[in-house]
């Protein structure tokens, strides 16, 4: 039974591991618009397939839906229709990418995160729950399993398809049979082993009994009030990745809970109703579009951009993979960044080095393959803004109670806009090039850095708890 934690915990991790295809679309984008080019219409575009990886990022805007699923036939049986369907739609585009377009997108980019919707979230709770002591390390780990799917899955993928390392044409597409027959056939692999993942941890996957000592047996009375907090832990934590926000909000609140809880409050919050009056909410609104929107763009075009200057394929892949890892880190680092400082100069400090890094993008074929990989670490270290320091910040100003409504109301906003941005490249790209485009990303940071910077230092919640 010593070990059951731990198993548990794995199966999680793993769990989070197989739902990670979202991080793998910019690796595998110029292989399968290649193959549309060649083999379906001739005059798809890189602005064209884009729709797949925007229409992923929208819906998974509607995380909720899976939470209602899992409250009516419990989280085990939601994580196992989950996976089945998560699976079956990345399958099923072994034939979709035979037909169109539509049909690819209807698999890969909704089919698929029907099946994600219903497996995302429980995981991270159940790894919480079996070590109430050690929240945020649980949280960080088992969250970390998506991020650590192109690190793991890049390089394979490229090996699969371009095993000798051949470089794209000069329009920027592949041409080569060697490469595009294999297109196909990467989905049905791709299905199998995300779905092989999923299926192990949910084997291992375990939801802890009712009652877990922490490190020693405690009295009843005590392990109730603990079962209490895990449970408002909960509620926030279904909101979106909270790897991040549970991991900031367990090392900063609870230690200020611990010490100065006799002058505090014991549940503070905010409504929703209510955080829609106050200003700090449209301003993570604002950080967060700007900051999601501006993520989205370079995890789905930096190799695409890369293969304009750079005839080398493996190393365009391994560049998403050492990026991968450098978000992983980030995940981490951040929220204890937020923790010593504040939301302000944190979300100054890394809006302000992607939108430097955004403006400066062009510059790299000046840099070469060097100057590449690190602005494209340098851009993968800010993601985790809106999915680490606005979820802390949405507990500290509006509460825990309501936090998973209200940071939900943010991302839906934030998620569900970037579906304006396809048929908007479809304009500036051709016509204003990549430094068009950078531009638009970098003015769409600049905005969110602009916003935070008018972010108060002390709101009223603080107020009302020194009250």
């Amino acid at each position: 039974m010593k070990a059951r934690p731990f198993v548990a915990v794995s199966g999680c991790f793993l769990i989070y591991l197989g739902l990670g295809i979202i991080y793998l679309f910019g690796n595998i984008t110029p292989y399968v618009t290649s193959y549309f080019r060649k083999r379906v219409d001739n005059n798809i575009t890189y602005e064209q397939t884009a729709w797949i990886i925007y229409t992923t990022d929208c819906l998974i805007s509607f995380f909720f839906c899976g939470v209602w699923l899992s409250e009516r036939i419990g989280h085990r049986s939601s994580i196992l229709i989950g996976s089945v369907v998560f699976s079956f739609g990345i399958a099923a585009t072994y034939w979709t990418i035979q037909h169109s377009l539509e049909a690819t997108t209807a698999t890969l980019g909704v089919v698929v995160n029907v099946g994600f919707i219903c497996c995302y979230g429980f995981p991270l709770v159940a790894a919480m729950e079996w070590f109430p002591n050690n929240k945020g390390l649980m949280a960080g780990i088992v969250s970390s399993g998506m991020a650590f799917t192109p690190v793991l899955m890049n390089n394979l993928h490229t090996f699969f398809l371009n095993p000798n390392n051949l470089p794209s044409d000069a329009d920027g597409y592949f041409s080569e049979s060697v490469i595009l027959d294999r297109v196909p056939f990467l989905f049905a692999i791709m299905g199998a082993v995300q779905g092989g993942i999923l299926l192990v941890g949910l084997l291992l996957y375990k939801e802890p009994p009712s009652e877990i000592p922490e490190e020693k047996e405690v009295e009843r009375s005590s392990a109730s009030a603990q079962r209490e907090s895990d449970c408002e832990d909960k509620t926030c934590i279904l909101a979106f990745q909270e790897d991040s926000f549970v991991m900031s909000e367990e090392t900063s609140t609870n230690q200020e809970v611990e010490e100065t809880q006799p002058s505090l409050p014991r549940e503070f919050c905010v409504v929703p109703k209510e955080a829609l009056r106050m200003k700090e909410f449209y301003i993570l609104l604002i950080t967060c579009v700007g900051s999601l929107h501006s993520s989205t763009f370079v995890s789905n075009f930096y190799k695409i951009y890369g293969q304009t200057f750079i005839d080398d394929d493996a190393f365009l892949a391994t560049t998403g993979s050492i990026s991968g890892f450098v978000h992983v880190v980030l995940r981490v680092l951040m929220g204890l960044i937020q923790d010593k400082i504040s939301f302000k100069s944190t979300s100054l400090i890394f809006m302000g080095l992607k939108t430097i890094l955004l403006y400066t993008l062009v510059a790299t074929p000046h840099g070469g393959k060097m100057m590449f990989i690190i602005w494209i670490c340098g851009l993968y270290a800010t993601f985790p803004v809106e999915l680490v320091c606005i979820p802390a910040t949405v507990v500290e100003v509006f509460g825990k109670k309501h936090t998973a409504m209200i940071y939900g109301m943010i991302y839906f906003v934030a998620g569900t806009s970037v579906i304006i941005w396809p048929p908007m490249f479809q304009v500036i790209i051709p016509y204003f090039g990549w430094f068009g485009a950078f531009c638009l990303m970098g003015s769409m940071t600049f905005i969110g850095f602009l916003t935070s910077m008018v972010f108060p230092e002390k709101h009223h919640t603080h107020n009302q708890q020194s009250r």
